[in-house]
């Protein structure tokens, strides 16, 4: 849900709000390890990022913070009903490079880059899931936001693209499947630039 206010964000607005979702996020999932089981779990995590000023959305009052996540779970039900966005096939195909990479490095990477394997399927995991908010949003209606989310979006592409490009310098025999899936990095890569 965005606001009226954050409709007019630029570019170093979007950040700062991106910044303060990432860090409602991380706080959340702190909470939740103290809480989980425990009765009454969301409430008390709501309550504890709702007494973080610096948590709350720009434009979301304290008051109406928990209706603000109550309507995004309603969104993530709809989207099955939405539309495709230009861009959501991306999404489709990291969806199907990461599946790659994962049965890559489950069945054939060696023990000793097990730990750098499962680094890649965190960045692949991040970057996907960044790709998908940077699909999920109209250029026309939010142009500054695109571009910030595609901007993060390619940070995190580089990373993957980055700890692949280590791996393929030290794992001989997965060499050629991992420049295959670098080589469709940077299809998206373009993609992305095009798509901001």
């Amino acid at each position: 849900m965005t606001t009226e206010a954050q409709r007019n964000f630029n570019e170093f607005q979007w950040e700062q709000e991106i910044r303060r979702d990432e860090r409602r996020i991380s706080c959340y999932f702190r909470e939740l390890c103290c809480c989980l089981d425990l009765p009454g779990e969301e409430e008390i995590i709501y309550d504890h990022l709702m007494s973080r000023s610096d948590l709350v959305p720009d434009g979301i009052t304290a008051q109406n913070f928990r209706s603000w996540f109550d309507h995004e779970d309603e969104a993530d039900e709809d989207e099955e009903n939405r539309p495709r966005r230009p861009g959501s096939e991306l999404v489709d195909q990291l969806d199907r490079l990461s599946t790659e990479w994962n049965a890559l490095s489950a069945g054939q990477l060696s023990g000793e880059h097990y730990f750098e394997g499962i680094g890649v399927t965190g960045a692949l995991a991040k970057l996907l899931a960044r790709v998908a908010d940077w699909s999920d949003v109209d250029r026309s209606e939010l142009p500054a936001l695109r571009r910030s989310l595609g901007k993060r979006a390619m940070l995190d592409l580089n990373d993957a693209a980055g700890r692949l490009m280590r791996l393929a310098g030290r794992e001989r025999q997965l060499r050629g499947a991992i420049v295959s899936l670098i080589e469709e990095l940077k299809g998206i890569r373009e993609r992305i630039i095009d798509g901001c």
